[in-house]
């Protein structure tokens, strides 16, 4: 077949106006990635023997896109919520459980922030749960075990307050406090607080014409903060201590440390074996008084007493301190009676459980 000139041209000229056309044309661009949640903070509290609360903080999306979260517990997916809260019901008591809070974009971007946290175990009187000491069962008749938080701190605020009958004089400590503090292997001996140190009970400051005097009163919840007047004598937080090492103290806000007491920048630590003791008055006198837990007291607040009451378990001179106050002001610290009963109320590291 020939082409004709004409033909030919025109032929050429199409292509080469192709070729113009196709170098003019706009190319597609790429499309950026979908990017994914950034990294929120996860928290587990309100933990009860059958429910327990978990919040985050917000996941902030880099694109602007609209964040749900996925709760997952043991494996599976419960809920998908727009908030930054959820409460976990009908739990096993004592059980261990884990998962994931998963930030999603809605557009395959997502990030997982893993959490655990054990349930609570059922105190006496409740559930069945008969392991109270006969000796407390009369005592702590009207208070209901099954309850956590405020409502189990309100009940025992009630009952510690309406218990103490027998409110004494500062003077009047001279009386009582000696027995609550007696060496539980010398009984003609105190234990003084912090020091450890064993010494004869008359070697108080101010006894008469004595003498060595080598001791006072230590107010382990510090004296001047103290806002309800009939506190400043409740033997509850009143330890017989070492005169000199009481004045070292002074006033210091209890504080983190390791070993043997002493003070520790700004504050003042109790020693290994007295944190647990001193934490426990501590939280007495907030819950019969309504005194704060504040830096006044405790550089850490509330947690660096709920971490010592869990470290340091109850000894045989609390549990005799606390019998012996029982008989000479009619109420008892439930603290050393149960530590975990600070647990259920305050949450944190969990304590030593005396009715189980």
């Amino acid at each position: 077949m020939k082409f004709t000139i004409p033909t030919l041209l025109i032929a050429m000229l199409f292509l080469i106006g192709c070729e113009d056309v196709s170098s003019d044309l706009e190319k597609p661009t790429s499309t950026s990635s979908n990017r994914q949640p950034a990294d929120f903070l996860v928290s587990v509290n309100r933990i009860s023997d059958t429910q327990s609360t978990i919040n985050w903080t917000n996941a902030i999306d880099p694109d602007d896109d609209t964040v749900t979260y996925l709760i997952e517990i043991e494996g599976r997916t419960i809920d998908t919520i727009d908030a930054n809260t959820y409460t976990f019901t009908n739990l096993e008591e004592g059980t261990n459980y884990q998962g994931d809070i998963v930030a999603v974009d809605g557009k395959g971007g997502r990030v997982a922030i893993h959490y655990s946290f054990k349930t609570t175990e059922p105190l006496a009187g409740c559930r069945g749960n008969n392991s109270m000491p006969n000796n407390l069962l009369a005592y702590y008749r009207s208070v209901n075990f099954g309850k956590i938080g405020n409502s189990l701190f309100n009940d025992l605020a009630t009952l510690t307050i309406s218990k103490h009958s027998n409110f004494l004089g500062y003077s009047e400590r001279h009386n009582y406090l000696y027995k609550a503090d007696a060496d539980p292997k010398n009984k003609s001996n105190v234990l003084l607080l912090y020091s450890g140190k064993s010494v004869y009970w008359k070697q108080y400051m101010g006894n008469g014409n004595y003498m060595p005097q080598t001791f006072n009163t230590e107010h382990v919840y510090p004296k001047t903060y103290l806002a309800k007047s009939n506190s400043k004598a409740d033997l509850h937080h009143l330890r017989a201590c070492n005169g000199y090492v009481n004045n070292k103290r002074a006033a210091l806000p209890f504080t983190e440390g390791s070993g043997s007491y002493g003070k520790k920048y700004n504050g003042w630590y109790p020693g290994d074996e007295w944190r647990g003791d001193v934490a426990r008055m501590v939280l007495y006198v907030h819950l019969r008084y309504d005194e704060p837990l504040n830096g006044d007291i405790s550089t850490g607040g509330i947690n660096l007493l709920l971490k010592w009451n869990a470290a340091d378990p109850v000894s045989a001179i609390e549990i005799q301190r606390n019998n012996e106050i029982y008989n000479a002001q009619g109420n008892r610290n439930p603290f050393i009676d149960n530590p975990y009963l600070a647990t259920r109320i305050f949450g944190g590291p969990r304590a030593q459980n005396r009715w189980n």
